[in-house]
């Protein structure tokens, strides 16, 4: 097995094990929100702390998720065009888009990685309830997911190269 097809099983069972991981976010999200309605309705005692703490592990799970969601080829496609290209095209489509998106996320990692060390450098709280929760965590999970979808961009970007450049599909294809 060449370095490459052994990169791409890590990165896919990378983003296989953060995308299981966090799935189990949303029960904790579920188990909040049940505990604020109980709490409110049953026993006329709302807590200061469920609607902050569902909004801040919800953003966690959706930026989390997207290297997981590229990496079963669940992001938004225009199908009905793409798949009228062949093979090829579709090849050369997916480098341009990979290869501008590796870009893009190389900026927003840059800007990322700054929002958190000043969220950090500060020990930044919440100002939205009593409860302040502190930010800085919660801000550090935006720079780790946005390395985590440049990686599996990265995986994507040169599967769509070899595809270009007429490499066999045993070694391109992702392993489930």
């Amino acid at each position: 097995m060449s370095w490459l097809a052994r990169y791409f099983v890590a990165q896919d069972g990378l983003s296989d094990h953060v995308g299981r991981a966090i799935s189990w976010l949303t029960l904790v999200m579920v188990g909040v929100l049940i505990w604020e309605i109980c709490a409110r309705y049953f026993l006329n005692a709302p807590t200061i702390w469920a609607h902050e703490l569902s909004t801040m592990l919800y953003g966690s799970f959706c930026i989390l998720a997207g290297s997981y969601t590229l990496r079963h080829q669940g992001h938004v496609r225009s199908e009905v065009v793409y798949a009228l290209f062949p093979p090829r095209i579709r090849a050369l489509c997916d480098v341009i888009v990979f290869g501008l998106t590796l870009l893009v996320l190389f900026v927003f990692l840059r800007m990322a990685w700054d929002f958190a060390a000043t969220s950090w450098a500060a020990r930044e709280f919440s100002s939205r309830s009593t409860w302040q929760p502190p930010l800085y965590p919660f801000k550090t999970v935006v720079p780790v997911a946005v390395g985590l979808l440049m990686l599996q961009v990265l995986a994507e970007f040169l599967r769509a190269l070899l595809r270009l450049a007429g490499a066999s599909e045993d070694m391109l294809a992702p392993q489930d």
